[in-house]
This record gives C-alpha cells, structure tokens and sequence, in this order.
C-alpha cells in the first residue's frame, strides 16, 4: 500500500535533487571565494621595505569615503580600484535569489616583492546598515574571485563582484580585506548605489 502522505511524484524528486545539487555548487563556489585555495601566506613584504606613503592612502586613512575609480591602498604595495557600481536584476541562476544587485569591476594591483593570491581577497558589503551577500551571476559576469591566478609583482587583475541590495536605492559600504590571516578592513566603496 502507498503512503499518501509520505511519496513524492518523480517530477517533484527530480526538482528537489537539481536545486540541491545547484545549491551545493554554489556553496563550494562561495566557500572558495571566502577561504581561498592552498595554504600558506598568500602575501608577504620585505621587512626592510617602508611602507610606501601616498595621498591614495593618506586618503584612506582620514575618513573621507572613497569615490569610483579612486585607487585605494590595501597594504603591503596592494592596491584596489572600483568602478561606478552597476545596478541590474540577477538572473534565475543567481544564488542567492535577490530582488536587485549592484555589480562593481576591481582590480588589485600589486606593487609588493612577492606574488599575491587574490582568491584571499575578502569582500564584504552592507546596505541600509544591514550586512548583505555576495551575489553569484556567472550568466552576467559576476563570478567574484574563483579562479582567478596568482597576481606577481608589478602586475594586476580584474574580475566583477555583485551584492544584493533592496529594490528602492540604499547606502551601500564594500569593504575589502587582502588576506583574512592579519591585515585590516579597508572601506573601497561607500555611498548610493
């Protein structure tokens, strides 16, 4: 005798099974932004060399909010840079699901003595006050990170990020960290988005 209560019809398995493994993907993607590959330090400094001393990070030290397009200084002879944020509605595809996402293209440019691992890159954001999430759109370009090789010195590297916002305009601050093992927050974004 079937169980009315407790079968599933084969369409409903098989939707349930695809968003679970969808879902699993995603987490690993996120899980890879947010922890990088490999071990060890993904960036180090000559002890000897002072820490170069710009109006870019003088900047950023006063408390000005950063502007698009303004180059702000992450440590260690890391630089970041992002555009004007750029709204758009996530695809289907998106993970996870939001309403509206303001998508930005970075790119981290080291002047340090070693390679640097952008994949330690951590990326926060918060709208309204609220802490919001890193929006995965691969269909629209925002992929974060993932993949992205190691950087040496004297080079750069771009790539697009996305986070969800609300629908109606909000206060939006990014802030970035280049590796979550010692170095500081830095605020790359803050206004209107």
């Amino acid at each position: 005798m079937v169980d009315q209560y407790h079968s599933e019809s084969p369409v409903r398995k098989r939707h349930t099974t695809v968003k679970t493994v969808g879902l699993a993907g995603a987490l690993c993607a996120l899980l890879v932004v947010l922890t990088g590959c490999g071990g060890g330090p993904a960036y180090t400094a000559s002890a000897d060399q002072p820490a170069p001393s710009t109006a870019s990070e003088e900047l950023a030290q006063s408390g000005v909010p950063p502007r698009s397009g303004e180059r702000r200084p992450l440590g260690n002879g890391l630089t970041i840079t992002l555009s004007a944020p750029k709204s758009f509605v996530p695809a289907d595809s998106a993970y996870p699901e939001a309403v509206r996402a303001i998508g930005f293209e970075m790119t981290v440019v080291n002047n340090g003595t070693s390679a640097y691992r952008p994949t330690l890159l951590s990326l926060s954001a918060m709208a309204n006050g609220a802490k919001t999430q890193q929006v995965i759109d691969s269909t629209q370009g925002y992929s974060g990170v993932v993949g992205a090789a190691d950087v040496p010195p004297g080079r750069s590297t771009r790539f697009s990020v996305a986070f969800a916002v609300p629908e109606e305009k909000a206060e939006v601050q990014v802030s970035a960290q280049p590796d979550p093992a010692g170095a500081t927050m830095v605020t790359v974004f803050d206004g209107l988005a």
